[in-house]
């Protein structure tokens, strides 16, 4: 059974063997988490080559060999010949994460559909098994949680700060984390006023 987690990925070296579409969706998907990101492949796609020009990835044009994911952290088989990515798989070394990215089933993760809304990120897996159900439900969600989220979670962020530090007692503080969650302080103005109302009562 797979739990669903989030990875700091800032300082992990991730390797991904292949230079195709779906390699392409991989590097996009995870340069909003790390730039430490390596592609292994003989041909690339013209984004991915942009990205190697302007330094934002690395690249080695090359066929995979099994030495080249000794040191890794992640990594990503996602070639169009299957006889690859199996020899990526078998040489996948046992500290590191492992994603099949055309048979799901065969790696330890795998990677969900997901929106964001600054600090506030969704994600919707089906294990593999339908990407497509992944994209219609964060659609559906998206409709849900427009952009104002972005500025609320902001808001609810720089409350727990402060009640935090509030001298009262821990109910209480409880009671206001809660009190904040309302619909009420969907709305700007009163995010502003109950700021400043929290400042006043650090001081």
């Amino acid at each position: 059974m797979n739990i669903p987690l989030m990875v700091d990925l800032t300082k992990k070296k991730i390797i991904i063997v292949g230079g195709g579409k779906i390699a392409t969706r991989r590097v996009q998907t995870l340069l909003d988490y790390t730039n430490n990101i390596h592609v292994i492949s003989p041909t690339i796609t013209e984004t991915i080559e942009k990205l190697v020009k302007t330094g934002r990835i690395s690249y080695s044009e090359k066929c995979f060999e099994s030495k080249d994911i000794e040191k890794a952290d992640l990594v990503i088989a996602a070639t169009n010949l299957e006889m690859v990515n199996n020899q990526v798989r078998l040489s996948v070394p046992s500290h590191a994460l492992f994603n099949h990215a055309g048979r799901a089933e065969l790696g330890n993760i795998t990677f969900p559909n997901v929106f964001k809304r600054d600090r506030l990120t969704i994600s919707v897996s089906t294990g593999g098994v339908s990407p497509k159900l992944g994209q219609r439900i964060i659609k559906s969600l998206e409709d849900t949680y427009t952009e104002d989220y972005a500025d609320y979670v902001q808001f609810l962020y720089e409350s727990r700060k402060y009640i935090k530090a509030l001298k009262i007692g821990p109910s209480d503080k409880q009671a206001l984390l809660e009190d904040i969650l309302s619909d009420t302080y969907l709305d700007e103005k009163k995010q502003h006023v109950f700021i400043r109302w929290l400042k006043s009562q650090v001081k």
